[in-house]
């Protein structure tokens, strides 16, 4: 027994003459600025700048509230002076021009001047767009939502390098907007950024990793014009929001804390209302286009030990971030929607009682 007590006090002293620290081969590297900017055609100037992280680095992103920007177009300055919200949000007022070259200088204390330089291209045209309710009846939203099958015709320039990208937003009705907007059950309702999830079969399409984004590039386009068959779905619960605001409204004696709201079944859009498909067709430059592609990459694989490490794109000198264009067209698509927890009958006995 005391032989086994020995060996077993000899092993762990062993064991523990065996142990060693293991320094990581990461060298500290000075931080370098990072300017995330996309230039449209058809608004302002937004952009952001913040600093690199360490590998090791478990802070959130540090943002640059006070960097001196300079903006150039076409190797002059331009008279407008971008402003910090002063947490690293910057806004110029001034609306890029196609045709035209942009040049970003942005410099900060105890960093290396960044510069990134890119020119506007011009937009596209949308030659066709039609679409049609993907389901045969409205009755099918209530379990699936609503959702469109598109047709996208559009011109590409074959003497150009072109990329491009598609999304697509809804506009519902302002008198519908304005009576949910004090609602609760409505915030989904009146989110202005919202973008439809999309499908596309096409093999030479891809989607951002959130699905609300269709790539394409013109490597494969030769007609001087292309088509487009995808799907949008709108996974917002609109109908059940009909349905929430009636039963409450039907209820409201019964609870004091329940906000007295109009008779919603006398309201015109109650019954049916226009529902607006806008489709939207940036003509997007390379870097851009490569940089968006690389970060969904990058998004995909968060977290997976087994997945290569993802670079994503990067065209600032000294820097990081990304310098884009996107020169933006849109066209709309117009559906009368019903509400499908409206029968017919219901509703027109609700008609007679009054």
């Amino acid at each position: 027994m005391k032989k086994l007590i020995y060996i077993i006090i000899a092993s762990a002293i062993v064991l523990t003459a065996c142990e060693k620290t293991l320094d990581f081969p990461f060298e500290y590297k000075q931080p370098k600025l990072v300017l995330n900017c996309v230039l449209s055609s058809t608004s302002e100037i937004d952009f952001t700048v913040s600093r690199s992280m360490h590998i090791l680095d478990s802070k959130e992103i540090v943002m640059i509230p006070d960097a001196d920007v300079i903006i150039f177009e076409d190797g002059n300055p331009l008279q407008v002076v971008p402003v910090s919200d002063g947490e690293g949000n910057y806004h110029a007022a001034y609306i890029p021009k196609a045709g035209h070259t942009y040049k970003f200088q942005v410099s900060k204390d105890k960093f290396e001047t960044i510069e990134a330089e890119v020119k506007m291209g011009e937009p596209t045209t949308i030659n066709s767009l039609s679409g049609k309710n993907k389901y045969e009846s409205d009755q099918d939203v209530y379990y699936y939502g609503a959702n469109f099958d598109i047709n996208l015709n559009f011109n590409d320039n074959p003497n150009e390098e072109n990329y491009y990208m598609i999304n697509v937003s809804a506009i519902l009705p302002d008198e519908l907007v304005e009576y949910f907007r004090d609602n609760y059950y409505s915030y989904e309702m009146l989110d202005s950024t919202y973008r439809l999830n999309l499908e596309c079969n096409d093999m030479y399409v891809s989607t951002s990793s959130n699905n609300t984004l269709l790539y394409l590039s013109d490597e494969i386009i030769s007609s001087g014009n292309y088509t487009m068959k995808f799907s949008a779905q709108d996974y917002r619960d609109i109908y059940g929001v009909f349905y929430e605001i009636e039963y409450y409204n039907d209820n409201e004696d019964e609870d004091e804390n329940i906000t007295e709201d109009p008779e919603i079944e006398d309201l015109p859009f109650y019954r049916e209302y226009e529902y607006m498909l806008v489709v939207h067709v940036k003509s997007v430059n390379k870097d851009y286009y490569q940089y968006q592609k690389s970060y969904d990459l990058y998004i995909e694989n968060d977290g997976n030990p087994f997945a290569e490490p993802t670079l994503v794109k990067t065209n600032v000198k000294n820097g990081l971030g990304i310098l884009g264009t996107a020169s933006e067209v849109t066209d709309t698509i117009r559906f009368t929607v019903k509400n499908p927890y409206l029968e017919e009958d219901e509703y027109d006995m609700k008609r007679r009682m009054k």
